[in-house]
């Protein structure tokens, strides 16, 4: 059997619907995380500034005092639009609504469950475009792309033989999510050893504003800036959830590896639907324990 050609359909052909949602997501996220920072580098800028003092013309006013005072309420402010915003919930919906759609849409175009081959074509588009229907509902998403959700190359996916559905499945949506996944992990698992050491860093840098104010060396109190670093370093570690996300992706990798290994190539039709609908419902177990983990109620569905 030979593997599927340049024109056999990939995440890169996902209805419009994935594209928006994705969209969404990413945009959210980046501005969420924005806010974060900013949040984190005016708690920091506070401690620091409130650590020195600045008077002028001797009139008594420590101007420093001031500046950390608006620091602190720039910070409270942001944190009050970040809620007003509700980014950060946006990019979990999004997120879960876009990885929803694209296990439908793999669903639709190689033939699994609940869209077996056996199913008339104009009732197969009909559940599909009901089960976007519900995945959107109550969704906050600006962007509207052209093009239709049941597009021409889920279509030619679906209308080809299947042994060509399963080699296209077997490469475009198994192999490609075992080498997304590994890759993420490294990442993930890269910048979680770099946070760490920067917080470690930190804390030796503590060590010796510690000893510095114990011996009375410097007129700064340099052990609350540092401190106030190390704070600020930790909570955005945090945030970004590094360490859990590199092991939940490892993992995932594995599982869909092993799902790979056992993919039937001579599958007949009822029992390549079934292996799909596994297949995806193992995929789709990693984004809703994400979800779950991040709001406690958002789910995948597919």
């Amino acid at each position: 059997m030979t593997g599927p050609g340049s024109d056999s359909f990939t995440w890169h052909q996902l209805p419009p619907f994935f594209r928006d949602a994705d969209t969404g997501s990413i945009r959210s996220k980046r501005r969420y995380f924005g806010q974060l920072r900013l949040t984190l580098l005016l708690l920091f800028l506070a401690a620091a500034i409130g650590t020195t003092t600045l008077k002028f013309s001797g009139n008594g006013i420590d101007w420093a005092g001031l500046v950390a005072s608006l620091a602190f309420i720039s910070s409270i402010l942001v944190r009050l639009y970040i809620v007003e915003q509700r980014d950060e919930r946006r990019w979990y919906e999004c997120r879960a609504a876009a990885e929803s759609c694209k296990t439908l849409a793999w669903r639709y175009a190689v033939c699994g469950d609940p869209f077996p081959e056996s199913m008339p074509a104009a009732e197969a588009r009909r559940l599909f475009i009901n089960r976007l229907r519900e995945i959107s509902l109550g969704l906050d998403i600006v962007d509207v792309s052209a093009g239709l959700d049941v597009n021409e190359a889920m279509e030619r996916c679906r209308a080809a033989g299947r042994d060509e559905r399963i080699a296209t499945y077997k490469n475009n949506r198994l192999m490609e999510q075992v080498e997304w996944y590994a890759r993420m992990a490294k990442l993930r698992d890269r910048r979680s050893r770099t946070w760490r050491s920067i917080a470690l860093a930190g804390e030796m840098i503590g060590v010796v504003a510690g000893a510095v104010k114990a011996y009375g060396m410097v007129s700064i109190d340099l052990l609350g800036v540092v401190s106030a670093g190390v704070a600020g370093v930790t909570a955005w570690f945090q945030a970004q959830r590094l360490e859990t996300e590199a092991s939940a992706y490892s993992l995932t990798a594995r599982e869909i590896r092993h799902i790979l290994s056992l993919t039937d190539e001579s599958a007949d039709a009822e029992s390549w639907g079934k292996f799909v609908d596994q297949a995806e419902a193992a995929i789709s177990r990693e984004h809703t324990m994400w979800a779950s983990g991040r709001t406690g109620n958002v789910g995948l569905t597919g």
